[in-house]
């Protein structure tokens, strides 16, 4: 049985306190064992210097100090802005001069400023120095391959050459290699396996989640480590500064204790019978290993002092005073057991401190164990009840956690013991009980699973009887009810209808609606149900179609087959009975919408087209007098074929299509034109004829005023003249008769003087009765 545990951690977000002492960061906090340190110093802003606790944010260390190009504020999370900078207050911008030298940056020194110089000297007890480290920097990853913020440890001491002040080297280093860690060192493209991308300030989680620090990325977590010689005096100066510009911060996390140079170091294995750091009596046991360091080639003793409120040789088996390391041991191993004295009690501590005395001087080593009266429970968690139908099996788990060490699972049947995980089918119900112990045999716990057989009723299913409806898409509630088989059940309508029990169909036509119903064992059951449409489709006839006269009136009619109950019939002309009287002025078409109960509404239209011949006639000429001919002209429109004309005068009538007539009589008269086409139709037409009394004018070419009593004078001869008027020139233009008069003519003498023979010229004006006007020049000639 494998079992699998998996321990989430609580995340919160960055503490930082800034402004604590340089004496602080460093004694307090960084260093660790196997060193002191003094004339310790720090140059920058307060701000720039603090202690942060990473306990559970996403940084990867728990504690320790931090140093920043700003201040150290700027390193809380979450990364919520593209670029951080927290000016250092009360700063004079000083740079470092080995900073400026790591930095290879373009133009002369410096070119480094804000720095953050923490510094120290130290003496290591043991021949190895070494330390923890992160590098974070709001430039990730905008400026790779550019200029950036750089930082380094720089070390001096015996056997230490390096190109920095006083032959220092830098041992912030990438693992393996001899350079530098910066920002163009180590990113998302190179030595990307030591960085870690924590966003761009903008993007989902790292901008929402306060777990994430504030600087777009950061190295993992990096040892800085050098080979030193124990008991001399060594000097490290750890710096971080901006480049050139003042902004985007950058910070270094050191981790806590981690500063150190150990000589002889404890270490523990719970062997069995325990947990973590905790052994429990009667069935635990421990292995402690001691370690020294230096050179292995001589004798060396280390003594053990256990402390604690554990009682050696009572609560756990008797430890060697005094470990004799014999040449080329590095390490021995010290097993104890926890022992079991029956008596209840609280938790117990083992101490145990290793003492190692050197060249360099005295170093110490310490590890804590507890023994604890009983192990902890056995918690069994196994699935609930299970309910088994249509021959399916079950998977029975077994989630087995507590106790010590290895556990031994026992089942009282059909399951082999020490199984987790299986697949049951049994016959009937069954109970399965599992027993559990752990290695060390006391306080086994015991649980059970019960599998459950089930049977069903058998399987049933009743559906809607079948329906008649009258009306197209009458809503009709059908169903499928179920009873028996297995549940739950799988309902399905044909046609993709639906798929529940009870389904609200609208058919147009006659229609069967099948249901399928099938359980959780996959047994099905068909139904079937008929709805039978009764309904005859509705058409409608409207008649006549026809054509009648202009002014007639004729009455419409709907003529219906099929449909449902009562009909309701809208004419597009206003009428709601099955016929309708109309009286069209012009062909009109006229529509029906008939509805009947169903709501079904269909429509029909007639066509009544108006037949209107239109009586006309002209009179020929402009000027009609009586005893003279007057022709009419038909100017009728239509298929006539009969004319009837009455001219106003007793006996003037006639059938023609042209006539002509004479009235005898001067006077007004009405003429009336009736006319009727193929259809019967008829129209008439009068207007007033104003006939004038018969008009003649005549006046001679030639007249002889010799006294022989035959033209004698010249004048005007004619009848119904009412406006005359008339002048007689000689052929030199000069008149020589003048008159109003037409009844008045010209005897040819000038002024008393006796004729004269040759041509004359007159010029006349008159008015006729009916108007007739003349404006003429002529000439007579006057014989002797």
């Amino acid at each position: 049985m494998a079992l699998l545990l998996l321990v989430g951690q609580v995340r919160a977000q960055l503490q930082v306190t800034s402004g604590i002492a340089a004496t602080q960061a460093v004694q307090n906090i960084l260093l660790g064992p196997g060193v002191t340190a003094s004339n310790i110093t720090f140059s920058g802003n307060a701000s720039q210097l603090g202690s942060f606790i990473g306990t559970n944010c996403y940084l990867g260390l728990d504690s320790g100090v931090i140093m920043a190009t700003g201040g150290v504020s700027g390193a809380l999370g979450p990364n919520n802005q593209t670029g951080v900078t927290i000016p250092p207050a009360n700063i004079d911008h000083i740079g470092d001069i080995d900073l400026d030298a790591l930095s290879g940056g373009a133009g002369a020194p410096p070119n480094t400023n804000n720095a953050a110089i923490l510094q120290f000297d130290f003496v290591p007890t043991g021949d190895s120095l070494a330390f923890n480290f992160i590098f974070a920097s709001d430039e990730y990853l905008v400026f790779v391959g550019s200029i950036n913020d750089v930082f380094g440890f720089f070390l001096n001491g015996p056997g230490i050459s390096g190109p920095y002040s006083n032959n220092a080297a830098n041992i912030a280093l990438i693992p393996g290699t001899m350079n530098p860690v910066s920002i163009n060192n180590v990113n998302n493209v190179t030595n990307s396996a030591y960085y870690v991308n924590n966003g761009s300030g903008s993007s989902s989680p790292y901008s929402t989640d306060n777990h994430y620090i504030q600087y777009n990325g950061l190295t993992t977590v990096l040892t800085a480590g050098a080979t030193v010689q124990c008991g001399e005096t060594y000097h490290i100066k750890l710096a971080i500064a901006d480049f050139q510009d003042g902004v985007l911060d950058s910070g270094v996390f050191l981790k806590a204790g981690s500063f150190q140079s150990n000589s002889v170091t404890l270490s523990t294995q719970i062997n069995g019978g325990g947990q973590d750091s905790t052994l429990y009596e009667g069935c635990g046991n421990a292995t402690f290993y001691v370690t020294r360091q230096g050179d292995l080639s001589e004798t060396d003793t280390v003594p053990l002092i256990p402390g604690g409120t554990a009682t050696e040789g009572s609560d756990y088996d008797p430890i060697p005073s005094l470990l004799i390391f014999q040449p080329g041991m590095d390490s021995i191993a010290v097993t104890i057991n926890a022992l079991s004295d029956g008596i209840p009690e609280s938790m117990e501590l083992i101490d145990l401190l290793a003492i190692w005395t050197g060249d360099c001087g005295t170093d110490s080593s310490h590890i804590h164990l507890y023994i604890a009266d009983t192990p902890p429970p056995i918690n069994i968690d196994l699935n609930n009840d299970t309910l088994l139908t249509c021959g399916d099996s079950t998977l029975v788990h077994a989630a087995v956690t507590g106790g010590l060490g290895t556990l031994f699972l026992d089942w009282d049947a059909d399951i082999p013991d020490g199984d987790t995980l299986v697949w049951l089918h049994p016959p009937q119900t069954t109970t399965y009980v599992l027993t559990v112990t752990d290695q060390c045999g006391v306080d086994p716990s015991i649980d059970s699973v019960t599998v459950n057989i089930f049977i069903p009723d058998t399987f049933r299913l009743q559906t809607q009887a079948d329906t008649t409806v009258y009306c197209p898409e009458t809503s009709v509630a059908l169903y499928g009810h179920v009873s028996g088989g297995t549940p739950p059940y799988t309902y399905v309508w044909s046609e993709g209808l639906g798929y529940t029990d009870e389904l609200n169909v609208t058919p147009a036509i006659s229609h069967g609606y099948d249901i399928a119903v099938t359980d959780r064992c996959g047994n099905m059951l068909n139904g079937l149900t008929i709805v039978t449409v009764g309904y005859d489709s509705m058409r409608v006839h409207v008649m006549p179609d026809t054509l009648i006269c202009y002014g007639d009136t004729i009455t419409m009619k709907a003529w219906v087959h099929g449909g449902y109950s009562t009909l309701l019939y809208d004419w597009n002309a206003g009428g709601t009975a099955d016929t309708l009287v109309v009286h069209p002025a012009t062909s009109s078409t006229y529509w029906v919408n008939v509805t009947d109960q169903c709501d079904i509404t269909v429509s029909n239209f007639a066509p009544v087209y108006i037949e209107r011949p239109i009586a006309d006639f002209s009179v020929l000429g402009s000027t009609w007098e009586s005893n003279f001919p007057i022709g009419f002209m038909d100017g009728s429109a239509g298929a006539i074929t009969t004319w009837s004309w009455d001219f106003g005068s007793p006996g003037l009538t006639s059938t023609e299509l042209n006539p002509v007539v004479t009235y005898p009589d001067p006077g007004s008269y009405p003429v009336r034109l009736a006319i009727m086409d193929t259809l019967g139709c008829v129209d008439t037409l009068v207007r007033v004829l104003n006939v004038a009394p018969e008009f003649n004018f005549y006046l001679p070419t030639a007249f002889s005023p010799d006294g022989d009593g035959i033209n004698e004078v010249f004048g005007v001869v004619g009848t119904s003249i009412e406006k005359f008027h008339m002048r007689i020139f000689d052929r030199w233009g000069k008149q020589v008769f003048e008159t109003e008069d037409p009844t008045k003519g010209w005897d040819g003498t000038v002024n008393g003087h006796k004729p004269v023979a040759g041509v004359y010229t007159y010029m006349y004006r008159f008015l006729g009765p009916s108007g007739q006007t003349a404006d003429r020049y002529g000439s007579v000639m006057l014989v002797l």
